[in-house]
C-alpha cells in the first residue's frame, strides 16, 4: 500500500468518525451523497461536526450542492461547515459563499503510522498525570477545554455529553498537575484508525509537555486497541507539537464556515 492509499484510508476513517458521532445521538442526522460525501449533524455548537465532509480527491461540486440544500434545512440556526480535501474549484467556493459559509481556512491533515517500531509511551517530559476521564467528569472536561480554546464550556457540552464520552469508540483524558485538571483531549477509534481531537492545555500550564503526554497516551491506548494509524487536523501553530509527537503533514484540507 502506497502513502496515497494510507492517507485516503485515514480520511475515510475521519468521515466514519463524524458519522458514528452523529448516529450515536438521539437527534443526530446522517445522509450520504451519490458520490459518498457525508452530510452529518450532531446538532452541537461545533461547526466541524455539523455539515458536509467529502474525502474524494476531487470533490464533486454537484454532489456538494445537493447536500448543501439539505444541510441548510437541517441547520435551523446551528453552525455548520463544509470540509474537503485539497483545494476546491472556484464553483465550489461560490457555492459555499452562497450558503453563508464565507470563511475559508486551511487545515493540515497529519498522520502517524502505528507500526510498533516506535516506543508508544507518554514520554514527552511532562510533570503531570494523564488519566482516562471518569463518567462523572464531563463538566470538568468542558471547563478545561473551554478555557484552553477560549470557548464557553457550553459549546463543549453541546456535544460531549456524559453519554457521548461513554461511547465505546470515544476515549477522553485529563492531565493533572498537583491534582488539578489542566489539560484534556480525546481519541475516536474507527476502522483501525484513531482520530485525535480537542487536545488543549490551560494557558498557564503550557510548554510543560502536557499536550504531548495526552497525545502519546491516546496513541498508546489506541495501538493496544488495534489502531494502525493515528490522524488529526491541526492548526498551523500546533504542527510543531504534533511533529514532535511523530506525526507528519500529509495534505491540506479546506474548511468553509460562517
Amino acid at each position: 500500500m502506497d502513502n496515497r492509499d494510507v492517507v485516503s484510508q485515514a480520511a475515510g476513517a475521519f468521515r466514519a468518525a463524524v458519522q458514528a458521532l452523529a448516529e450515536s445521538l438521539p437527534n443526530g442526522f446522517v445522509e450520504h451523497g451519490p458520490g459518498g460525501a457525508l452530510l452529518a449533524f450532531t446538532r452541537s455548537q461545533i461547526p466541524a461536526l455539523n455539515g458536509i465532509v467529502s474525502v474524494a480527491a476531487t470533490p464533486d461540486t454537484t454532489e456538494i450542492g445537493l447536500l448543501c440544500e439539505n444541510a441548510a434545512k437541517q441547520a435551523q440556526g446551528l453552525p455548520w461547515s463544509i470540509r474537503l480535501r485539497g483545494e476546491p474549484e472556484g464553483a465550489l467556493v461560490g457555492l459555499a459563499i452562497a450558503h453563508g459559509l464565507g470563511t475559508v481556512s486551511q487545515q493540515p491533515f497529519m498522520l502517524r503510522r502505528l507500526t510498533g517500531t516506535r516506543k508508544e509511551t507518554a514520554d514527552g517530559g511532562s510533570t503531570g498525570l494523564v488519566r482516562p476521564l471518569r463518567s462523572d467528569e464531563s463538566e470538568t472536561f468542558a471547563e478545561v477545554l473551554g478555557a484552553a480554546f477560549g470557548a464557553p464550556p457550553a459549546v463543549i457540552t453541546s456535544l460531549y455529553t456524559p453519554a457521548v464520552l461513554s461511547l465505546p469508540f470515544v476515549r477522553a483524558y485529563l492531565a493533572e498537575v498537583d491534582g488539578e485538571p489542566v489539560a484534556a483531549g480525546l481519541g475516536i477509534l474507527t476502522e483501525q484508525h484513531v482520530g485525535l481531537a480537542n487536545i488543549g492545555t490551560l494557558p498557564e500550564y503550557r510548554r510543560r509537555g502536557l499536550a504531548r503526554a495526552i497525545t502519546d497516551t491516546i496513541v498508546q491506548d489506541a495501538t493496544h486497541a488495534g489502531a494502525h494509524v493515528a490522524y488529526l487536523h491541526s492548526s498551523d501553530e500546533a504542527v510543531p507539537l504534533f511533529e514532535w509527537a511523530g506525526f507528519h503533514v500529509e495534505e491540506s484540507w479546506t474548511a468553509f464556515t460562517a
